[in-house]
Formats: C-alpha cells, structure tokens, sequence
C-alpha cells in the first residue's frame, strides 16, 4: 500500500445532489494514537469531538477500521466490547457510544462516515445491527485499499468524487460481511467438505441424487450439512442443486434443439411435467417460452 499520513481527517458538507445518489460521504481519516496518548486527539469539529466521561451521538453512520493496537468500544446497545486489530465496529446515528485505545497499546485506526437512502435500506434488511456492531474481518490490505481510496479523493474533492466514494463505501460494507459469513469456515475441515459436496452436485446433475446420499458422501450428518451448507452458500443444498439445473436447462434450451422430455431426464428431473411446473416457478416462464424468446 502507499505511505499514509499519521493523522489525516476531513468532514464535508453535502450537497442535495450528491444526496439524491444514495449514499454519500461526509468524512474521513486515518489516525495513528501512540502509546500513553489522550484519546479522541484534540483538533476535532466540536459536533464530533467527545470526551469518554460522556461519549456521543452521531447524525451519520461511520465505519472504523483497527489494523493496529487494541481498545474498548461501548454503546448505549451493545454494552461494551473489547477492540482488537483486524476489529471493525460501526456507528449508528443518534445511537450513543464511546471508544479508545487501551493506553499500553495505542492503536491505528481508518475510518469513513456517510449516509443516505442506500445504507438506511442495509439497515433496513439487517444486514447492519447496532446489537452487533463488532466485526472480525483480521487484517486485509484490500480493505484498508478502500479507506485509503476514499481519503484520497477527500484530499482532492474533484467534481463528481462523491459518486467514486460512495462505490469505495460499498465495497468496504461487502468486504465487511463477506468475511463475516466466511469467518466460520476458513482454515476449517468443513469447508473442505461442503466444497466437496458442491462439486458432488455441479458432476450429477443428470443423477436423481439425494441431500442425504450427498451428506453421507462428505462425512456429515444431514442435519449438520443442511445447516452448515447454507451457511456458507446462502441457500440449502437442495435449493442450490436446483438452481444448477435450472441454469443448465437454460444453457441446453438455447443451444441445442433437444425435447423437454431429453432435457428434464439428463437434468435429473422425475418428470416432465416436473421439470416445467419447476422452470417456470424459478423464471416466470415455461421452457418453451423461454426457447422462443431466447432463439429470436
């Protein structure tokens, strides 16, 4: 990565332009806290400045990055929460908090604060909970890339910034949750087992093969594989065996002239009236439709 400076921030006004996008930032910074440092450093705008004895409120989210050190963080929601490197934590508007490093450690922080109708509907879908603001993701260049990205661009301010900020915003809040969900998995033999028996599934398709039959092939209980394969896929392994016929039907529907009844028996399906009643649930349409829509 580029050298970064050791204390950098800025706040900014919004315009309503820049607002109708979706989301927009409203600052950012980068700050190095030595060892035995008062914390928050002094320099802040008064509306965000605070003092542990009382911490604060925000009008707008921010996203705190800790790549170095260790601290506290507490909030009026979540009670208190031990900070250490590689812990993100998240602040949410008119919700209370405070934080700090611990004073025997100090700690590097990255940080991006922004709103708008986007990040109100994450919010809105739980994808963001201020029951659990703390997230483990370790240590990540690419995420720390994105920070950095963004207070460049603060630096600078050329026109139309705002939209390239907000992109850089969005893929800190997905680099966020993808290690989130994967967090469970990595460097674990489970994830060797359900990479398995996604492959098991993606080379039978042709085959009425069953979850159990799969479950068994990778050494698991059903309950467990069931449970732990939408964990880390986001759907169950039936739905997800599903899914990869349906794509295959598409790709055959369009470049071969083969029959529904030849397509729904290599793709494993028990009938034809089967393979049609689920192609349409899972598309809007009936096979043909699709074959004539898609050949024109």
């Amino acid at each position: 990565m580029t050298s970064v400076d050791k204390k950098f921030y800025k706040y900014l006004t919004v315009g309503e332009e820049d607002k109708r996008w979706g989301m927009y930032l409203t600052g950012a910074g980068h700050i190095v806290v030595d060892k035995q440092t008062e914390y928050p450093l002094v320099g802040d705008p008064s509306h965000h400045y605070f003092h542990w004895s009382v911490g604060r409120r925000l009008s707008d989210y921010q996203v705190l990055y800790i790549t170095k050190g260790k601290g506290v963080f507490e909030s009026e929601i979540a009670g208190t929460r031990r900070i250490n490197a590689g812990d993100i934590f998240i602040l949410f508007p008119g919700i209370w908090h405070r934080f700090k490093p611990d004073s025997d450690s100090g700690w590097d922080e990255y940080w991006v604060e922004f709103n708008g109708d986007l990040i109100n509907h994450y919010r809105s879908k739980e994808f963001l909970n201020p029951e659990s603001p703390v997230i483990t993701v370790g240590i990540q260049e690419n995420i720390a890339r994105n920070y950095l990205q963004v207070i460049n661009l603060l630096k600078e301010e050329k026109p139309g910034f705002q939209y390239i900020a907000s992109g850089n915003i969005v893929q800190i809040l997905g680099q966020i949750f993808a290690s989130k969900k994967y967090h469970p998995f990595e460097g674990k033999a489970i994830e060797t087992q359900i990479r398995q028996a996604k492959l098991m599934i993606l080379e039978n398709l042709h085959l009425p093969i069953t979850q159990e039959e799969i479950a068994k092939n990778v050494g698991m209980g059903y309950s467990l594989f069931r449970k732990k394969f939408k964990e880390y896929t986001g759907v169950s392994p039936a739905q997800y065996q599903i899914q990869l016929r349906i794509n295959k039907a598409k790709d055959l529907l369009i470049t071969t002239n083969q029959s529904f009844k030849e397509l729904a028996h290599e793709l494993g399906f028990e009938s034809t009236d089967y393979f049609f009643r689920l192609f349409r649930q899972k598309t809007g349409f009936t096979p043909s439709e699709f074959r004539e829509k898609n050949r024109r």
